[in-house]
């Protein structure tokens, strides 16, 4: 079973769309198992969420039936079936009808806003911000002696946040991708290369010059790597679906000369993704000054205001 839906999911076509780049997913790379627990679901879905691109129509269930496979495979390292089961959740937890795109993302039909973030209260007990019902008065206790007071604990140490980052009201909604990113031989000395991925909805200002609204940033970081070639050779491709609204699409990530210009080499794009629940992934070859480097592909999720 295993081996037939990993070959239909090899066929998935990348979007024909005009003006981006092809790239074809990175072909398998030897990369122990044990250093990258979570790889093979990570390289078994990614080219599920191509097909569902293609697809957008059947694009959840595409996703699901990919994530079982992995997800219920126990011989699958527990990292791989970690991740096939957050890919599950994200697809499975989409919008109840009526609900405004991006709004409600991860909030299944059924489920009172309410009460999504917390316990259902039982029915005779108070909501905060609605007055009580008038009820008998409850009987006085009788008095109990006081025991003296404890003394107060000292007050904890606040956490220290690292130089350069703010989480104030106004920080962006950065939402990192599930999975790092892989290049063997991808530094100077031969040296394998790991890659975050991040995405960031907008309205926001970063990365410059920053996504507006309904439109999802993404930005590919090779960690320890010099400088971006001023020409990439091959392209590094986003593939996304829009669970909400159906919309899917391809771009190319390219570097910016105001974007880490001396290293780590740091790809971006910004999409016209639309608001809604957004899954996406990125593969394909970064050029450095030094290297060419073929990443393995990840996945991540964004949900879109």
């Amino acid at each position: 079973m295993f081996t037939s839906v990993a070959a239909t999911l090899a066929c998935a076509v990348t979007l024909p769309l005009a003006g981006v780049a092809q790239a074809e997913p990175a072909p398998p790379l030897p990369i122990d198992g044990f250093q990258a627990p979570g790889l093979s679901a990570v390289q078994g879905l990614a080219p599920a969420i191509q097909q569902a691109a293609a697809d957008p129509t059947n694009a959840a269930s595409t996703l699901m039936a990919a994530a079982a496979v992995f997800a219920g495979d126990a011989a699958a390292p527990a990292e791989s079936r970690n991740v096939a089961t957050a890919v599950n959740q994200f697809v499975a937890h989409t919008p109840a009808p009526g609900a405004v795109p991006g709004a409600q993302a991860h909030l299944p039909a059924g489920v009172n806003p309410r009460y999504a973030v917390g316990p259902v209260p039982a029915p005779d007990a108070h909501i905060a911000g609605e007055p009580a019902a008038p009820g008998p008065a409850a009987p006085t206790p009788p008095a109990e002696p006081q025991a003296a007071p404890a003394p107060e604990a000292p007050a904890a140490p606040e956490a220290a946040t690292p130089p350069g980052l703010t989480f104030g009201p106004d920080a962006p909604p950065v939402q990192e991708f599930m999975y790092p990113s892989i290049s063997n031989n991808c530094l100077a000395d031969g040296g394998n290369v790991l890659a975050t991925a991040i995405s960031v909805a907008g309205p926001a200002d970063i990365p410059t010059p920053g996504p507006g609204p309904g439109q999802t940033a993404y930005v590919f970081t090779a960690i320890g790597t010099p400088g971006p070639a001023p020409e990439q050779k091959l392209p590094l491709n986003v593939t996304w679906v829009n669970l909400t609204t159906g919309k899917s699409g391809t771009a190319t990530l390219t570097p910016r000369p105001d974007i880490n210009p001396d290293g780590p080499t740091t790809l971006t794009a910004i999409v016209d993704t639309g608001s809604g629940s957004i899954i996406s992934t990125i593969f394909g070859q970064v050029t450095t000054v030094e290297k060419q480097c073929q990443f393995m592909p990840t996945i991540g999720s964004t949900v879109v205001p």
